[in-house]
C-alpha cells in the first residue's frame, strides 16, 4: 500500500488521519471511511472505494496508491472533483498520475 504526496484529505478525517492510516494499513476495522486510489486497470482516473474493502483477505493491496480519504462518499467524491480540477487546471488535461508526480 502506497499513501500519495500529496495526499487529500477530507475535513471530517482530518483530526483522525493518523488513526485511520494506521487502521487501514494494518487491515483493521474502519467502517465509514472511503478512499480515492488509482485504477487497479487500465482504465479510469480514481477510484473510489469503502475503506472496508481493504478488509477482503485477498484484496491486491501491495500496489494500491491512495492519493486521498473522505469519512462519506459524498466527500470523496467532492475530492475527486477538486484533484481533477486541480490537475486540469495545471496541466490542460486530465492525467492524474503525471499531476501527482510532478511530470
Amino acid at each position: 500500500m502506497i499513501w500519495n504526496d500529496p495526499f487529500y484529505l477530507g475535513k471530517n478525517c482530518s483530526k483522525k488521519y493518523k488513526m485511520l492510516k494506521y487502521r487501514i494499513s494494518n487491515r483493521m476495522v474502519h467502517p465509514g471511511v472511503y478512499l480515492l486510489t488509482f485504477p487497479q486497470g487500465e482504465q479510469g482516473i480514481l477510484e473510489i472505494i469503502p475503506s472496508l474493502l481493504l478488509l477482503q483477505e485477498h484484496y491486491p493491496t501491495d500496489s494500491l496508491r491512495i492519493v486521498g480519504m473522505g469519512a462519506t462518499k459524498k466527500e470523496a467524491i467532492s475530492i475527486a472533483e477538486q484533484i481533477v480540477s486541480e490537475t486540469v487546471s495545471a496541466r490542460g488535461d486530465a492525467d492524474i498520475a503525471a499531476y501527482m508526480s510532478g511530470a
